[in-house]
């Protein structure tokens, strides 16, 4: 009796194990039905411009400095102490005005010496030219006298030699005032010196002294730089390509590292006619209006200028913002039929606003600008702003007609 109820209870016991385990695999199957069932994602919003056309140039930029039309240092002819400056950093100043002047120490001095000696050896040329006349007289009668046999040959030789004599001295006084001329004028053109001079007009971008300061000396050392900056220059080295796009009378933009955002107008002034040997490259000169200094454009400062080499109008171009990089390559994601659709544009012949998009787009698709870095290709979109391209025919500004394609050059 007992046997049987033991082996009542362990079927019971494996019934209810049994009962266990088919709810538990019942469980595990549901749970991986459940995980098998697809899973509907949300659609990723996005902003979006049409596609449309867009007028590219294309160009190269090219590294060059801007110069003033003329810089010059201004030196003192004559060392000493710095006893006046008149003009102080950032002066206009006119050709010939007085920027400082040197302590004269003993030139005053020497030009006096100089013009007393010019007076004494005039004086002596008076009196060399009283005696000739006296001698001359006396030369006169004997000749006379000579000429009536009334006096001896060897009289008349003397008087002959005595104004010969004379005269000569007369000639060497005459020298003897030349060379005290002379010597007056070097000590009075010494005095000048202590009047530093500015041998051009233009501004003071440099002063090197202060008042009480020594100038001069060995070696000599300048007291100012003076720039003529009536007009500014630009010197650039442009491949041999670019030869067509910079003849004289050209204009051509610029833009200085310093004045980001802005743009200057720049006229080609001289061409070289021959390529350097080393470069391979052809020398220009660029001028532009001295008023730009004002506008912040200032000698030294590095200039990029931008050759236009040629047009390309009318291709079709997405938004250069609309471009991701993928694994693949850069693509942009064209939305059709609220999916997103992978297109491959043109990158490197694009410029700063537009790429072109040589093929799988059309005018008038729009284009995501905003969000794609969510998309895969068929990703689900929802365009959440649409708008119309700047580049748009309706909407089309200057600025992003103009925007040229660039290749970046330098000057070796």
């Amino acid at each position: 009796m007992k046997k049987w109820i033991i082996i009542v209870i362990v079927l019971a016991g494996l019934a209810g194990l049994g009962m266990l385990i088919a709810q538990r695999a019942e469980k595990v199957q549901a749970t991986r039905a459940e995980q098998a069932k697809p899973i509907a994602l949300a659609p990723v919003s996005v902003q979006a411009e049409s596609i449309t056309t867009h007028d590219f140039i294309d160009a190269i930029e090219v590294a060059g400095e801007v110069k003033a039309k003329r810089s010059v240092l201004v030196f003192t002819k004559v060392s000493g102490r710095v006893e006046e400056l008149m003009v102080g950093l950032g002066e206009k100043v006119e050709q010939g005005q007085v920027l400082a002047r040197i302590e004269e120490n003993d030139l005053g001095w020497r030009e006096k010496q100089g013009l007393a000696g010019e007076r004494a050896a005039e004086a002596a040329v008076r009196q060399a030219a009283a005696q000739v006349e006296v001698i001359r007289v006396e030369f006169n009668r004997a000749k006379k006298l000579y000429e009536e046999k009334a006096l001896p040959e060897g009289d008349f030789v003397r008087a002959q030699g005595q104004l010969n004599a004379a005269t000569a001295g007369l000639n060497a006084a005459k020298a003897q005032v030349e060379v005290a001329r002379a010597g007056a004028g070097l000590a009075k053109e010494a005095r000048s010196w202590t009047a530093v001079e500015s041998p051009i007009a233009g501004v003071v971008t440099r002063k090197f002294t202060e008042l009480g300061a020594s100038a001069g000396g060995q070696p000599p050392q300048p007291m100012f730089e003076v720039q003529d900056q009536s007009t500014l220059q630009i010197q650039i080295d442009v491949p041999a390509l670019a030869i067509d796009a910079v003849k004289v009378g050209t204009t051509l933009d610029f833009e200085v590292n310093e004045r980001p955002g802005k743009t200057f107008k720049a006229t080609v002034s001289a061409v070289g006619k021959s390529l350097d040997a080393q470069t391979r490259r052809l020398r220009v000169e660029l001028a532009a209006d001295g008023a730009l200094v004002d506008e912040g454009v200032l000698p030294a400062m590095l200039a990029t200028v931008k050759v236009k080499l040629g047009e390309r109008p009318g291709l079709v171009a997405a938004p250069r913002r609309a471009v991701v990089q993928l694994a693949e390559g850069p693509a942009i994601f064209i939305v059709r039929g609220n999916k997103a659709v992978r297109v491959v544009p043109d990158v490197l012949n694009g410029d700063k606003l537009f790429v072109p998009v040589p093929a799988g787009a059309t005018v008038g698709e729009q284009v995501v600008v905003a969000g794609q870095d969510a998309l895969r290709e068929g990703a689900e979109v929802k365009v959440i702003d649409k708008t119309a391209s700047k580049s748009d025919p309706a909407a089309k500004t200057p600025a992003a007609a103009a925007s040229p394609t660039v290749v970046k050059e330098t000057t070796p």
